[in-house]
């Protein structure tokens, strides 16, 4: 992980302690990854509205969180892993976001994690030591993989 990125991530995580808010942070984090991982390997075609400035439009871009996690699975950018704990990790978002009162420790848990993560996703653990254990097994994977699959520096 980039230390700079690295450093904004765990700051986020450890000077919040609402367990909801941690988890739509560690989705955002994870969306703006994919986002980079899109633009460096996604081609993108001339936009009218930006020919003066040489940018390009990559559609896809445009689109949500499920849909652009569909689009870098299917085009081979991330492996099934990955792919099923970012999918996890959008349920744990959707439920933070629609329901104030959501309990962490009745969200499913399916997450493949490393044994270095074993520990931090343990029921026994505080909501916030779940999400915590969460972010481990989703973002800190996911940017991981990116740097050392594509050299992408997030």
């Amino acid at each position: 992980m980039s230390k700079e990125v690295g450093k904004i991530f765990v700051e986020r995580l450890t000077t919040n302690s609402d367990p909801l808010s941690n988890i739509v942070t560690v989705h955002l984090f994870c969306e703006n990854a994919i986002n980079c991982l899109i633009k460096a390997r996604a081609i993108g075609v001339e936009d009218y509205s930006k020919r003066n400035r040489g940018e390009t439009y990559i559609p896809i871009l445009d689109s949500n969180y499920s849909t652009k996690l569909y689009f870098v699975f299917s085009m081979g950018f991330i492996d099934q892993k990955l792919y099923d704990n970012l999918r996890l990790l959008n349920h744990w978002r959707n439920k933070a976001a629609h329901n104030i009162h959501e309990e962490i420790k009745k969200l499913p848990m399916d997450f493949h994690i490393s044994s270095d993560n074993e520990k931090k996703i343990a029921p026994e653990s505080t909501e916030n030591e779940i999400v915590i254990g969460v972010a481990f097994a989703t973002y800190v994977e996911l940017h991981k993989f990116i740097e050392e699959n594509y050299d992408i520096k997030l």
